[in-house]
């Protein structure tokens, strides 16, 4: 598979050994997954819409070693090593298809009412997936996208006009970088994607989400994580980081394991 993956636990958060690399086959897709312990999956986390397993960095690891659960975190089609290698834009509803392959994922593993934690695109098929299945305990949904705003289209146009650096430095992660760059950003820059908004699906969440986004988050204002709270209701909690920015995981990351550690500690005190 050809790329170093880190399993080592943050500092202080004790040590385990790496992962176990597999290939899931769903639905003609060839899923890479990463997993942290033994069994089927407890914890599962979803990468963000340029992310891969490898850019997790050591979280995943000191989630496991804290938690004592199973963690499998896993490159969607086009990121990382999986196939297949997308052609041209992702389609308009990609998020909701991935939340869907998400659920073909999780029966294909033997994975039972899973924590679901993801990052900004992930966190949408996070969510999008506790809107329309059963199959998971709690979210923790780290600065997701419900709605298209401004900002986000505008940094990612920022990101388009100097894509060769990012391009660049997706290689270091990924096996066709400008491909899972192009589709990911043409979408999201395009007109058909303005309309965007999945607000209305959230309202029929209910398990416990938490959700996290820094409150300097370049592609998103503080909105996308109070109102996507307040859409989904009783269920959900909201919490804005301080300075956070938006890869959290990076630029703080025992922040993010304890975030991950408490939700699934009251995920098993819950049940």
């Amino acid at each position: 598979m050809g790329r170093a993956l880190k399993g080592q636990g943050v500092e202080g958060a004790g040590r385990m050994s790496g992962p176990v690399e597999d290939i899931v086959r769903v639905g003609g897709a060839e899923i890479h997954t990463a997993t942290w312990g033994d069994g089927p999956p407890q914890i599962v986390l979803l990468h963000d819409g340029l992310g891969s397993i490898s850019q997790w960095r050591s979280v995943p690891g000191a989630v496991a070693a804290k938690t004592g659960a199973t963690v499998m975190a896993y490159d969607r089609p086009g990121h990382g090593d999986s196939l297949p290698t997308p052609l041209g834009a992702w389609p308009l509803d990609w998020l909701r298809r991935e939340a869907d392959r998400l659920d073909e994922i999780l029966g294909a593993i033997g994975a039972e009412q899973p924590l679901l934690v993801g990052h900004s695109d992930g966190a949408s098929i996070a969510l999008l997936y506790a809107a329309h299945y059963r199959n998971l305990c709690a979210v923790l949904s780290i600065a997701a996208h419900s709605w298209l705003e401004h900002e986000a289209a505008s940094r990612i146009q920022q990101l388009r006009d100097n894509s060769d650096g990012v391009v660049d430095a997706l290689a270091r992660h990924h096996a066709r970088p400008r491909e899972v760059f192009d589709a990911w950003s043409e979408v999201w820059t395009s007109s058909g994607f303005t309309a965007w908004d999945i607000r209305p699906e959230l309202s029929a969440i209910s398990v416990p989400c938490h959700i996290v986004q820094g409150d300097a988050d370049e592609y998103g204002t503080d909105l996308q994580a109070t109102e996507t709270a307040a859409t989904i209701g009783a269920n959900a909690q909201c919490t804005l980081v301080p300075e956070g920015r938006h890869l959290l995981h990076h630029d703080q990351p025992e922040l993010v394991v304890d975030l991950a550690v408490e939700a699934w500690t009251k995920r098993s005190t819950s049940t």
